[in-house]
């Protein structure tokens, strides 16, 4: 009769628990960024810098080092967007987008729904100009990350092996792992033992 109790405080000591963890994807922001220094953002010219994915999950968090002022020293008005990756270059799925984001130097932006994301999966966080009367930038890393990303040219995307923009992505993930028993557990698994062995007697 109380095999089921023993079973039971067992059951809650070794089940699985569930949690929402914050995963970094892509981060070359530990070091800051260059201020004055960085790609060319314009009316010719867009920049995106391609990340990837270990995890399913949601985008949580992206921060990109956006110039605050125009070559006019006016401020500077960016448009950043989250696509899919096809071919090494941005593809032609818009995951999401924020538009008008002035330029603060460092922009941590969040996001107001949810952006799945699966493992294995490539994406790019591109930076456009609002309007084609801006001149700004998006500032180079200073962790001496260097690699591929795209920029276009009369509107095509090419990519180009060199310093990268700064940026950081976060992403948000839900993982099991076996529950390690603490004080709380080990209450009922002390009970469950002690009605095994009152059970014996």
């Amino acid at each position: 009769m109380k095999k089921p109790l023993v079973v039971a405080a067992l059951a809650a000591c070794a089940a699985p628990i569930a949690w929402s963890a914050e995963v970094v994807l892509f981060d070359n922001l530990q070091n800051g960024y260059a201020n004055p220094g960085g790609w060319l953002i314009s009316f010719v010219q867009s920049v995106a810098n391609p990340f990837s994915s270990s995890v399913n999950g949601v985008l949580s968090e992206v921060r990109v080092a956006l110039d605050p002022l125009t070559s006019l020293q006016q401020p500077a008005f960016y448009d950043v967007s989250i696509t899919d990756a096809l071919g090494g270059v941005p593809g032609p799925a818009t995951l999401y987008e924020w538009t008008n984001v002035q330029g603060a130097g460092l922009n941590v932006l969040a996001f107001a729904s949810d952006v799945p994301i699966v493992a294995g999966g490539s994406y790019f966080v591109k930076v456009a100009p609002a309007n084609r009367a801006m001149q700004g930038g998006w500032n180079w890393n200073l962790a001496g990350d260097v690699g591929p990303f795209a920029f276009t040219y009369m509107n095509d995307w090419y990519t180009y092996e060199g310093v990268r923009s700064a940026m950081t992505v976060k992403a948000t993930t839900e993982d099991s792992v076996p529950a390690v028993p603490g004080p709380a557990a080990a209450i009922p698994f002390a009970l469950g033992l002690l009605a095994r062995r009152r059970c014996r007697r």
